[in-house]
């Protein structure tokens, strides 16, 4: 069988298919990077709404502690409220008298009035707001008031510090023992100041390290609400950082304001007390990728899909192609089969008629000995054939019977040195002395018929076969091993596929229809064996076929 040339229509599939391949992939990059970009953007912006809802968290908190101090303050029993209604010119006012009294000697510090101007619909709002039923509710009342009245809160919080003060002179005078023992008058100064100005609620000296601790929890809290797991950094600096563009691997928020530090009641004016925040991821891609991955992994298995597709096409093709080619080497080779003891016959029955072979006994038997010769070959070539197709989709129809290998072996040596053209030697050992098989006689002996007979034709003028048979792990192995030409390593694994010829190189008058060895393995297999081989190009071949002793 030569080597065909690759036709044009294969190629061009081929190009058609690595082309489309390559589409698909440059389409489904394009798209996933589109998809990435704007995964992306929805990122940065979901991760700058995190910020903003994890600083009003943030603030909830602070005022909901606020509210806890304030109420908590007012409820102590140093602190008396009454209420007075008081009538202004113009709307109706309410004023409220807040009492302050040392607890200890029972004697009143200062009686200090704060007026709000609030009109009647006001103040049972905010009554209503904390459902107000008696005194006991004022702190409680007072400190919504507050939260709603900046003057109300300003003025309360001054008597707060006022009160602090003067409560604790004593601790006042300890601190400022050292600078009294010195005359340092202009340090005593400034500490006063700072006292009066501070009191108890000035800023933690810790204060931006515990917003960032305060701040990270509600961002990561909000974070994990939206699915985002990146590793960010916070930077909060009392300078504006807007201008600090991030760089294209990053992810950044935008700046926001946060100015609620731990217990601190309000803002003194001081630009301290607020800071900037953002928000800084250095590495997102893996978040953004984690977000993508169902889209990525459907988008793989699209890709992975469709080239396999294109691969199966491809190998299809290339089958198909092969399977037409074999088809007509096929053909060529069983017309020559065909046609070579037709011509035979028919020189033969002319020699009877033209040349008076009739009259000749000899001549005679030897012209129709010939052609019945031929005749055999025909049919054994139609049965092949016939065989071939009838294995092709149903089991082969055994007729088991006890077959004596001896006589079978024997008369296919015999045949062989018969028909052979060159010199053929072929020897024969039965190792462990099995005589019989259960096996399909017309069969089993073909097998053995077909691998003698390649064994001769792909051989050069002096062929030397062994067959040997032996028992192995409960199987009964035949060995039929020549000294041809040998098979080539990439044909080894073909030439059990139906029509398919190993290349005979120089040997060009070897004629077969490539259906001997698939017949043979197809029978083989029938009886529940194997049939392998073993070769090199230019030693010959070994083939070895098992049937099952029971």
């Amino acid at each position: 069988m030569q080597q065909k040339k690759r036709p044009e229509y294969i190629i061009t599939a081929f190009v058609l298919i690595a082309l489309s391949l390559i589409g698909i992939i440059v389409v489904q990059g394009y798209w996933t990077l589109n998809a990435y970009r704007q995964t992306k953007k929805r990122f940065d912006r979901d991760i700058d709404t995190a910020l903003v809802r994890a600083i009003g968290d943030c603030k909830e908190s602070y005022i909901d502690s606020v509210r806890v101090v304030l109420i908590k303050r007012l409820s102590s029993p140093e602190i008396q409220i009454r209420i007075d209604t008081q009538f202004y010119p113009g709307p109706k006012t309410y004023g409220y008298n807040i009492r302050f009294y040392k607890k200890d000697i029972g004697e009143n510090i200062k009686t200090r009035t704060i007026d709000a101007g609030l009109d009647e619909a006001d103040y049972k709002r905010y009554k209503r707001r904390v459902r107000y039923r008696d005194k006991n509710d004022l702190p409680r009342l007072l400190t919504e008031i507050a939260f709603n009245e900046p003057e109300v809160m300003a003025r309360i919080l001054g008597l707060l510090k006022d009160m602090d003060m003067k409560q604790g002179s004593s601790n006042i005078i300890d601190y400022l023992q050292n600078d009294m023992d010195k005359g340092n008058a202009e340090r005593i100064s400034k500490k006063i100041q700072q006292l009066i100005y501070n009191g108890v609620i000035t800023l933690p000296q810790n204060y931006r390290r515990a917003d960032s601790i305060k701040i990270a929890r509600a961002y990561k809290r909000e974070l994990r609400r939206m699915n985002i797991t990146a590793n960010f950094r916070l930077v909060l600096h009392d300078r504006d950082i807007s201008h600090k563009a991030a760089r294209a691997r990053y992810s950044e928020t935008g700046q926001h304001s946060y100015k609620y530090h731990g217990f601190v009641y309000f803002d003194h004016g001081n630009e301290l007390t607020t800071l900037n925040v953002r928000a800084t991821f250095n590495n997102p891609q893996y978040a953004i990728i984690k977000n993508m991955m169902l889209t990525m992994s459907m988008s793989a298995l699209l890709i992975l899909f469709t080239t396999a597709c294109f691969i199966y096409i491809l190998h299809t093709i290339l089958r198909q192609k092969k399977l037409a080619e074999l088809k007509d080497d096929f053909i060529n080779n069983m017309t020559h089969e065909l046609k070579t003891p037709l011509a035979t016959i028919t020189v033969a029955i002319e020699g009877l008629q033209k040349f008076n072979a009739l009259n000749d006994a000899e001549k005679t038997q030897r012209y129709l000995e010939t052609s019945r010769n031929e005749l055999n070959k025909l049919n054994d070539l139609v049965t092949k054939v016939l065989n071939i197709a009838s294995f092709e989709n149903n089991e082969p129809d055994l007729s088991i019977e006890e077959v004596d290998i001896d006589e079978v072996i024997n008369g296919v040596i015999a045949s062989e040195k018969m028909k052979a053209t060159k010199t053929v030697n072929i020897t024969y050992a039965n190792a462990d002395k099995v005589s019989t098989i259960h096996a399909d006689k017309l069969h089993f002996r073909n097998v053995l018929l077909n691998l003698v007979d390649n064994a001769v034709k792909y051989s050069h003028d002096s062929v030397d076969i062994a067959i040997a048979v032996y028992k192995q792990d409960g199987m009964l192995c035949f060995e039929v091993k020549d000294n041809g030409i040998g098979i080539s390593h990439e044909n080894m694994k073909n030439i059990f596929d139906k029509f398919y010829r190993v290349p005979t190189g120089n040997l060009h008058n070897v004629k077969g229809t490539g259906l001997g060895l698939s017949y043979a393995k197809s029978i083989v297999e029938a009886h529940g064996g194997t049939l392998t081989v073993n070769s090199e190009l230019y030693r010959g071949c070994q083939f070895i076929f098992t049937l099952p002793l029971n």
